[in-house]
């Protein structure tokens, strides 16, 4: 499997566990999503570092720090329900929007 197609299938679990978070789950489920959606945001944004996509670099490090587990931001729930559809509208435009292979450009670079 390619790595893109790898990648969209992480923005595409990313988005599902942040549409379940809409819905009444026990606290260890959203514990546990915390750490599933920084680890997610993390490898995109490597990913993106990898791709030299300063925007999406940004925008998923921004989301990582967001998201973390460790040091969570203490947002009221009404606000946590904005941002998770914020950022799937965001990760669903993302999905359909991506290049076939971003990964062609740095190629093309490397052999010149």
């Amino acid at each position: 499997m390619k790595l893109t197609n790898m990648n969209q299938l992480l923005k595409l679990i990313l988005t599902g566990i942040l549409i379940l978070c809409f819905f009444k789950m026990s606290f260890l489920f959203y514990r546990f999503s915390g750490y599933i959606l920084f680890a997610g945001f993390g490898w995109l944004a490597y990913d993106a570092f990898q791709r030299q996509d300063q925007w999406d670099v940004k925008i998923f490090a921004i989301l990582a720090v967001l998201y973390n587990p460790f040091i969570p931001f203490p947002f009221p729930n009404f606000l946590w329900l904005i941002i998770n559809t914020i950022v799937i509208i965001g990760l669903i435009l993302n999905i359909l929007f991506a290049e076939d292979n971003p990964y062609d450009d740095q190629i093309k670079k490397d052999d010149r």
